[in-house]
């Protein structure tokens, strides 16, 4: 075994060959130079691995210029490795093919929007390459690289020609769609023909899952003369059409694969559950009508059968929303909905495997080239084989990932079971093993975790460090959706979340609009949030002494082991959402404006920090003492505007509180489109003024109806007024909070939660899924303008 100096004296000498000057050009080796490139090119991949990156600015830049850096130097790698030799030789056109055919390959995940000019470079890179290939060598290399080389300019081509096709079929399915909805209550029972004796009848529900575009080119071929005015009625027993109800009529017939007894908790049957309201979900970022909101047989669909109690603890509901929300995040952030747009990618998967053969038998030509070289460039290729194998590598396992992601996505899921269902032949015992074999390998939950912000308690005025990810409790989760069904009997909770929260007759808390007289759900978020960290200390005696820096693991500041059993599930759920709305406003994700959100929310960050005069060795002690101290403070212009409204008066906060925004302002970006999540030299360049002395903030002489103050008195009223009654207290606030959530949920826009599908799901965002099937969006996108679907063709995501 070689001694550890051995091997990094073998290193050094391989690190210097690679940077050895080439004899011709006077600059760094063209071998240097493949292997950056390839570098560059795995790092791309592994961006988009990790992507996409469209609400964080400083990563979106260093992509981009990565992508500029990737073009650059295989630009200057190619005439590079024309000009470092005396005649070309086979080490280098091995290399010019692999690295063009590495150049497109890392590209498979992204947008097929995002880069429509690339093809045209793609190919351009390749047509050099291609010269480099009319030189001379032996025959069984020339076949290959020719071979290969080919393979992906079809490839390229195909991309460029298939990504119009998709958006194009994309575009028509989601006007099939939205027309279809308008009458689909009237092609089967209703009312209480839709139930059974069980409860809901699934098979009362003829949603489409796959099928519309076969039976539109149907139509389109029969009607080649037809004017654009006519209307296309789809007929669900149509068999080119699966519908949920053909779906759940397989289960009926004992099948192997759908039946009860395989299909446990219907998981594979609610893959396609998701893939159908996917379609309809769709509709609410087009501007598109939702007719089906008024129907009663929808919310039972929500109530009913997703949110049905005995599926372990609501888990049938956030496999549905993920699912359909992968599928949403496909639509806007990659190309697999444009790819499976016509069906399964029958022809992409072709390509990828005849390049897995050619490049993998490429390795055997590619051994013998030593024999080969002119000994006048020797010197300059040093480790030719072992480069070539690297590139050779790379691509062989890029396009069999490509290939599994074909063969197991979730998408072909859908594709097998609607094609299970459409043909009766495919009922046999060996096609069922198969098809649950390539079922299982499906993945991608959600890990049902949230992120926590303590604006009070956290000593940290880092952003990063401000908020930390938690597991969703179950006893959250449960609350959460035993409050959501209750909206099946009242939907006005929606709105009214505060009086059935708080009732004027039975709460303890009176005049409550006096303290919480807000019009803005950033300051109720604010307020709120104040007030309920501040119960949480006065509850924990134990920990008061505890300096305010240090944080449980948990994020709790009381212990199950200590609290009450009744309490416990109350004070959990009130202390997770609490903190949960609080991380909202740092992502941006609420009603309001992004840019005022994010002005705010720095103002009160700085506001409360000098308020409660924050240091390392501050206890909880002395926090909620410094509270307490500015809830009872008064002046004798404070009293009266607490009188009227308590600081949130005809759309500002008083003059003398440190966050102020302007009136007319506020007025104009109300419905603002903006990015949500601008943030950053955008959001401080603004002109909103967030602080009343050009962003410095007073003493605690001057902390009179701010933010800091309403949530204190807010949160020694609720201590006053309960007092012993800890049970009250936070089973009240538990019921706030999730009321709040779900409002929130259901008041902010569409445009918003699509910012937020580019990484991981938010909680916020699965209620919204879910409030909007149940018809409590309504049929409009929050009142916007309603577009005609032939106008479908300026908003598609993929155009």
């Amino acid at each position: 075994m070689p001694s550890p100096n051995t091997v990094a004296s073998s290193i050094l000498a391989t690190l210097k060959q690679l940077f050895k000057s080439d004899n011709v050009t006077g600059f760094a080796s063209a071998e240097l130079w493949v292997l950056v490139t390839t570098a560059g090119l795995v790092l791309r991949f592994l961006l988009d691995c990790f992507g996409p990156w469209p609400t964080d600015r400083s990563m979106a830049g260093f992509v981009q210029v990565i992508d500029i850096l990737n073009y650059s130097t295989m630009q200057y790698t190619l005439g590079l490795m024309q000009l470092s030799a005396k005649k070309v030789n086979d080490y280098f056109q091995v290399w010019a093919v692999l690295l063009v055919t590495l150049q497109y390959s890392v590209k498979t995940g992204r947008l097929y929007r995002r880069s429509k000019q690339q093809p045209v470079l793609d190919l351009m890179s390749s047509f050099w390459a291609a010269s480099l290939l009319r030189v001379q060598t032996f025959f069984l290399l020339k076949i290959l690289l020719w071979l290969i080389w080919t393979l992906n300019a079809v490839r390229i081509i195909s991309y460029f020609v298939s990504s119009d096709r998709a958006a194009t079929i994309n575009q028509e399915n989601t006007r099939l769609v939205s027309d279809y909805m308008r009458y689909e209550h009237s092609l089967g029972p209703s009312g209480d023909k839709a139930e059974s004796d069980n409860g809901i009848r699934m098979q009362s529900y003829k949603y489409l899952v796959s099928g519309e575009d076969l039976v539109l080119h149907d139509i389109q071929r029969e009607r080649k003369t037809a004017s654009a005015q006519y209307r296309i009625r789809l007929d669900p027993d149509n068999k080119k059409l699966v519908t949920m109800e053909k779906l759940w009529n397989v289960d009926a017939g004992s099948s192997g694969l759908l039946g009860a007894s395989k299909d446990t908790g219907n998981r594979l049957k609610d893959v396609c559950l998701s893939f159908a309201l996917y379609k309809l979900l769709r509709r609410r970022f087009y501007n598109l009508p939702i007719h089906e909101a008024s129907q009663e047989k929808t919310r039972r669909l929500v109530f009913d059968y997703i949110l049905q109690e005995n599926t372990d603890n609501y888990k049938r509901a956030f496999r549905i929303t993920e699912v359909e929300l992968s599928f949403l995040q496909d639509l806007f952030y990659s190309k697999h909905a444009a790819m499976f747009a016509a069906g399964f990618p029958v022809f992409g998967m072709l390509i990828s495997l005849f390049l897995v053969a050619a490049t993998g038998y490429l390795a055997y030509p590619v051994h013998y080239i030593p024999e080969r070289m002119d000994q006048a460039d020797k010197n300059s290729i040093t480790h030719g084989v072992i480069v070539s194998y690297i590139i050779i590598g790379l691509i062989f396992a890029k396009e069999l990932s490509e290939v599994y992601l074909y063969v197991f996505s979730k998408w072909t899921k859908v594709l097998m079971i609607c094609m299970y269902v459409k043909h009766r032949f495919l009922r046999t015992l060996v096609v069922e093993a198969a098809m649950r074999m390539v079922f299982s390998f499906i993945g991608g939950k959600w890990n049902q975790r949230i992120s926590q912000c303590n604006l009070l308690i956290s000593y940290s005025c880092n952003k990063k460090k401000l908020t930390r990810s938690i597991k969703l409790e179950s006893e959250v989760k449960t609350m959460i959706f035993q409050l959501f069904k209750g909206l099946q009997e009242d939907p006005e909770r929606l709105e009214s979340y505060l009086l059935h929260a708080f009732p004027p007759k039975e709460s303890p808390m009176k005049n409550l609009e006096e303290v919480v007289d807000l019009e803005a759900d950033t300051h109720r978020i604010l307020v709120w949030h104040i007030a309920t960290c501040l119960c949480e200390i006065h509850i924990s005696a134990e920990v008061k002494k505890v300096e305010a820096v240090r944080r449980q693991h948990s994020g709790l500041l009381a212990r199950k082991s200590t609290t009450p059993k009744d309490v416990w599930p109350h004070y959990l759920t009130a202390i997770r959402l609490s903190n949960y709305c609080a991380y909202l406003l740092t992502r941006a994700l609420v009603p309001d404006n992004g840019i005022v959100v994010t002005k705010v929310l720095a103002a009160v960050r700085k506001e409360t920090y000098r308020a409660t005069d924050r240091s390392a060795s501050q206890s909880l002690q002395d926090v909620y003492n410094k509270l307490m101290h500015i809830a009872t403070k008064t002046s004798e212009e404070s009293g009266e505007k607490v009188a009227n409204g308590m600081g949130y008066l005809g759309g500002q906060l008083a003059p003398g509180s440190s966050v102020f925004i302007d009136e007319a302002f506020w007025a104009s970006t109300a419905n603002d489109e903006e990015d949500p999540n601008r943030t950053g030299a955008d959001a401080t360049n603004s002109s909103i003024p967030a602080t009343n002395r050009e962003d410095s903030f007073a003493g605690d002489d001057d902390i009179d109806n701010s933010i800091t103050q309403m949530g204190a008195k807010l949160g020694k009223k609720l201590i006053e007024a309960y007092g012993e009654d800890t049970l009250g207290l936070w089973r009240d606030l538990a019921v706030f909070w999730t009321g709040f959530l779900l409002h929130l949920a259901a008041s902010t826009r569409a445009a918003k939660h699509k910012t937020r599908l580019a990484g991981k799901a938010e909680l916020i965002t699965h209620l919204w899924v879910l409030l909007s099937h149940a018809g409590f969006l309504g049929n409009t996108r929050h009142g916007q303008t309603l577009l005609d679907p032939h106008d479908l063709d300026h908003t598609d995501p993929l155009r």
